[in-house]
């Protein structure tokens, strides 16, 4: 018998799915919205519930947030004479106790799929013999699919109610490892057809029917790195329905999608079509530099001026031919603002190159200084102009050529270069923070 270990770093919380459940009561959802974020795994989730509860205290079951946090739960009433007087957890056998012997389903956060009887846990790993013997680090468990749901952890919050009746009640929660991101497809020809589409990643098994499903774009600032959890696996992925996507909202200092309403479907992926125009482009060259020393290649780029916003993410580059679209690549593109200048890198040329270095870096305390030196070279024959763009945080302080564009994130050159010629930018920079 194969003895095979499996090993990893990082955190789990199991999450079980459930269903709200009510004592002497019922509860009916009224509205639901979720909020997804490209910058942070993380999904924050607003229901209405209308609890009925009888007068005096009342304790209201909440199984949908087993396994969460509940110091990042809230809950609001939103009609008077109802008070919300702690939200608490208490323990019962855990669901690996409740399945030993049983057999069960792993998936590993890689992707390898385990299947076999559970035997329990040796030194902290979780045992299971199938066509071999596996000790599993837990911190790599991605969903445990087991058949006994009885090991779960009792979530509940105590009510209030000044006399018996109906109340609707607000619960925030947050769900872990939820997010979405842009993904490009780019498809040169006579003109740039740009199409864009919202990627929803939802690994957990929660799943939310009817949500109104609103996306993020901007860095959103926590004060903890948020954990990554598994989930135990109780549903099957289901497909989900087209649905149009609106023009984004601005909002303090963030981009705001909705989605409409659709279903989040547990343990799934589900892609959206949002954006398709097609613009002209030209061609240049493009060299993109960071505050760390390198030699790097320059890239032949196209350049459009995109009449939307786009949400930093991948672009795939596609060639077309007459035989049909050619993959020739794929790039990585920042946060772009509608009628920005985008600038994407198709293939490298070869009679280019590119230094970056750093000539001084000071830091302090809510302080950063960069004096930044960037060398192009062109080894061919023909004269060629080259944009340099170097990422930064920051302002530019002085600078050997004049910038043709700058934002927070980034400043740019336009340098051109003849056959045979060496020419350098130094330029420094700082950030207070």
């Amino acid at each position: 018998m194969n003895r095979k270990i499996i090993a990893g770093i990082g955190g789990i919380l199991v999450v079980i799915l459930a269903i709200f459940s009510f004592q002497g009561g019922k509860a009916s959802q009224v509205d639901m919205t979720v909020v997804l974020y490209n910058s942070a795994k993380i999904g924050v989730v607003e229901k209405t519930l209308e609890l009925e509860l009888k007068e005096g205290m009342n304790e209201v079951p909440l199984e949908e947030l087993a396994g969460l946090d509940i110091a990042e739960v809230t809950i609001r009433p939103l009609d008077g004479g109802v008070h919300v007087l702690g939200v608490f957890s208490r323990d019962s056998k855990d669901v690996y106790s409740a399945n030993i012997g049983s057999e069960v389903e792993v998936r590993l956060g890689g992707g390898e799929t385990i299947a076999g009887k559970f035997l329990g846990f040796r030194n902290g790993k979780i045992t299971i013999e199938g066509d071999g013997y596996y000790l599993i680090n837990p911190n790599e468990v991605a969903y445990f699919k087991a058949k006994n749901l009885e090991g779960k952890a009792s979530v509940y919050a105590v009510l209030q109610a000044e006399k018996a009746g109906k109340y609707n009640v607000s619960i925030i929660y947050r769900v872990a490892n939820m997010s979405w991101e842009s993904r490009y497809k780019l498809y040169i020809g006579d003109k740039a057809k740009l199409y864009g589409y919202i990627v929803l990643n939802n690994p957990t098994a929660q799943g939310f029917r009817d949500a109104k499903i609103l996306l993020v774009a901007g860095d959103v600032q926590l004060y903890h790195a948020l954990p990554q959890p598994g989930v135990l696996y109780t549903m099957a992925e289901k497909g989900t329905d087209q649905i149009e996507v609106g023009e984004p909202e601005k909002v303090e200092a963030f981009y705001l999608y909705r989605l409409g309403v659709a279903d989040i479907n547990p343990a799934s992926t589900m892609m959206y079509p949002y954006i398709s125009f097609e613009v002209p482009f030209e061609r240049e060259y493009l060299y993109e530099s960071w505050p760390y020393s390198r030699e790097g290649p320059v890239y032949e780029s196209i350049s459009f001026k995109t009449d939307k916003v786009l949400p930093a993410g991948i672009v795939e580059i596609y060639r077309e031919t007459d035989d049909g679209s050619l993959l020739i690549g794929e790039r990585a593109i920042g946060h772009t603002p509608k009628g920005d200048m985008l600038r994407i890198g198709v293939g490298r040329d070869y009679d280019l190159k590119g230094t970056t270095a750093v000539l001084e870096q000071k830091s302090g305390e809510g302080y950063a200084y960069y004096k930044i030196r960037i060398t192009l070279e062109n080894f061919g024959n023909d004269a060629k102009t080259v944009i340099v763009r170097h990422y930064k945080w920051g302002r530019i302080i002085s600078s050997s050529l004049e910038p043709m564009d700058e934002t927070r994130d980034y400043v740019e050159f336009k340098v051109a270069v003849n056959p045979g010629e060496k020419k350098e930018i130094v330029f420094d920079y700082e950030n207070r923070y």
